[in-house]
């Protein structure tokens, strides 16, 4: 089964200069057949389009397109949607709009995975921990579910974004594959990180279906999916009392913190350092965790170079 590439995103244009006729074009482009014409107390047209939002601002020439490219193509983003299809749903996206795709830039971008997992992800969601010294928060749960269901890490320009997919979905009244499906993304929600990953500065519409540019985020969600912290269950045969106090610490931020502000520089550096070793080698003991499989075949669907 193939999985999901892009979902939401904010694209912004700048129309050319009056007399290049992109502004009638664009009036009477598909996306915009339901506008009224008429601006409104902002001076924006609007309007909706296979769940896309569409502003316009004829003063300045300037719009943006707001909403899911994966709903935009299947009407839902809880089925497959392979790189394939995302190349397909920008092309009708330009066609639609009456503009060349790279008019189009991408200023805001959810990359992620929809993952089937072979347990409920409940416990899998309570066991994250940290990605990068930032703690994972649970948000508010939806209307009918009593605990939360999505977990969140927050960064400057970024955050990573887990939740029980297959749930949400059955809350909402959307088609949803059988069994269980774990949604991992990577909220990108300023333009400069996705230019950085990419090489292309502005990234454009016509730039998101690139085999590279999808390598280059394919990449990236295995970068960030294994920079998560989780629990991870403890074994203390044959370590000493003092290796045991360090590997039962090795998951708490707070613990590490409190630590490099109150131990010499030298003695916080060797303890931590020591600290993640002896983890690694818990975790290299154990078995692989069955949803890391799950996301590695998830990710094996997102080779662009087998179809290039």
């Amino acid at each position: 089964m193939s999985t999901p590439v892009y979902d939401n995103t904010h694209l912004h244009f700048q129309l050319p200069a009056a007399g290049t006729g992109a502004e009638l074009r664009l009036a009477r482009a598909p996306a915009f057949a339901t506008c009224s014409g008429e601006p409104d107390e902002q001076g924006r047209l609007t309007a909706i389009y296979r769940g896309l939002r569409l502003e316009y601002v004829p003063a300045t020439g300037w719009g943006r397109v707001r909403g899911s490219l994966h709903t935009f193509a299947h009407g839902h983003n809880t089925g497959p949607f392979g790189w394939m299809e995302a190349a397909l749903a920008c092309d009708e996206l330009a066609v639609a709009l009456a503009m060349p795709p790279d008019w189009l830039t991408v200023r805001r971008l959810e990359v992620g995975l929809n993952i089937p997992v072979p347990t409920p992800p409940r416990e899998f969601l309570q066991s994250l921990v940290s990605h990068k010294k930032s703690l994972f928060t649970a948000l508010k749960p939806p209307a009918g579910a009593a605990r939360p269901l999505e977990y969140s890490a927050f960064h400057e320009a970024y955050r990573l974004k887990f939740y029980d997919k297959g749930t949400y979905a059955r809350l909402q009244g959307q088609p949803h594959p059988p069994g269980h499906l774990l949604r991992f993304e990577v909220v990108y929600s300023r333009a400069r990180p996705l230019q950085q990953l990419t090489g292309y500065a502005p990234l454009t519409l016509a730039d998101l279906p690139r085999p590279l540019v999808l390598a280059a985020f394919q990449e990236q969600l295995r970068l960030q999916w294994y920079r998560t912290q989780r629990l991870t269950p403890m074994d203390y045969t044959g370590l000493s009392l003092a290796d045991s106090a360090l590997i039962h610490a090795a998951n708490d931020p707070a613990f590490w913190e409190a630590m490099r502000k109150s131990q010499p520089r030298a003695t916080y550096t060797r303890n931590h350092a020591r600290a993640r070793r002896l983890l690694e080698q818990l975790r290299q003991r154990a078995e692989a965790h069955p949803f890391d499989v799950a996301f590695e075949r998830g990710l094996e669907g997102l080779d662009v170079f087998k179809y290039d």
